[in-house]
């Protein structure tokens, strides 16, 4: 063989091999316990070399498989947006924000804020009190607050139905924590976790699943994955923001929320590359119904996590259905 030839074509079977890896792992971003012997049969390979796939990720800590969990079931009322401008060193408040239990996303950013922070409260004064536990933080300059009037989309996480009559018993709540340490643990194992039968905890996760109460996924550990770029993106709109939302889900965001405060909108758009985020981008700013967006790059995310197993309330509150 011509030397020339062979390493073209390992180039191209290792782009087909990492082509292959990102089609499953987005599989389980989709269903963490879809079989992966269904996936195997959709893509054209065998189901050994999907679970070698997964393992070499999650060993590779490329791949978290857990649980999420409702807001609903976690007694959270307030959603909203942080983008925080510093002056000093970031270290202390960016593992100050990790540690706080009331955030679900956490980033160094690019632009004149820092470090940005996606918070859940309970009922007020909770919000106020959460942010002024950051604005306490050393070397914090000021906060930009975007409150969510509603979240339309989240890859990773249920998002909130009003929970209503929603009940949850130890059982569950066993269930629950035991799929955080391991998202595809079989239903034995989910059963002897919670004192059942593997037929009643395969019954107990299905209700659950189906309430929207919980959502088995893959979450990329995106601060070992530089390949895969995220950008945020603060839009306003020109028209009805039903409209633009219906245009915004052409772009098959990871995130679109409502928001009250500088931005209409605010998501994450997401690829295997720059120039698949930047064609994103440029789709956006083509839609008539956006007027302006603002856009910053997650340059390194450090917490994605929603939701603490041995924080589910016994049962949702009796509300009236709420668009988050």
């Amino acid at each position: 063989m011509p030397q020339s030839i062979a390493p073209m074509q390992r180039a191209a079977s290792a782009s087909s091999t990492d082509e292959l890896r990102t089609r499953i792992l987005r599989e389980l971003r989709d269903d963490g316990r879809a079989s992966f012997a269904r996936i195997a049969e959709r893509h054209g390979t065998t189901r050994r070399q999907v679970t070698q796939i997964v393992q070499h990720a999650i060993d590779r800590g490329l791949l978290r498989i857990t649980v999420s969990i409702s807001p609903d079931l976690l007694g959270h009322e307030r959603f909203a947006y942080l983008q925080i401008a510093v002056d000093g060193p970031i270290a202390e408040i960016r593992e100050a924000l990790v540690a706080m239990p009331e955030t679900t996303f956490v980033a160094e950013i690019s632009g004149s804020f820092a470090i940005d922070a996606e918070i859940r409260v309970g009922a007020d004064p909770h919000l106020r009190e959460t942010v002024d536990r950051i604005r306490a933080l050393p070397h914090v300059r000021e906060i930009r607050l975007h409150l969510y009037e509603s979240i339309e989309i989240n890859l990773y996480s249920p998002i909130r139905t009003g929970g209503a009559g929603m009940q949850v018993d130890d059982a569950d709540r066993a269930i629950v924590q035991h799929l955080q340490q391991d998202g595809r643990a079989s239903f034995r194992e989910l059963g002897d976790a919670a004192g059942v039968s593997p037929s009643g905890a395969r019954l107990r996760l299905r209700r659950l699943m189906d309430r929207g109460a919980v959502k088995v996924v893959g979450i990329p550990v995106r601060g070992n994955l530089p390949e895969a770029p995220t950008l945020g993106v603060g839009v306003q709109v020109t028209s009805a923001v039903a409209d633009a939302i219906a245009r915004v889900r052409e772009l098959d965001p990871e995130f679109l929320a409502v928001a009250v405060g500088g931005y209409d909108m605010i998501l994450t758009l997401s690829g295997e590359s720059n120039d698949d985020v930047l064609e994103l981008v440029d789709r956006l700013r083509s839609f008539p119904e956006i007027s302006r967006i603002d856009s910053w790059a997650n340059l390194r995310i450090v917490k994605e996590q929603y939701g603490e197993g041995d924080r589910i309330i016994t049962s949702a509150r009796r509300a009236q259905p709420s668009p988050l």
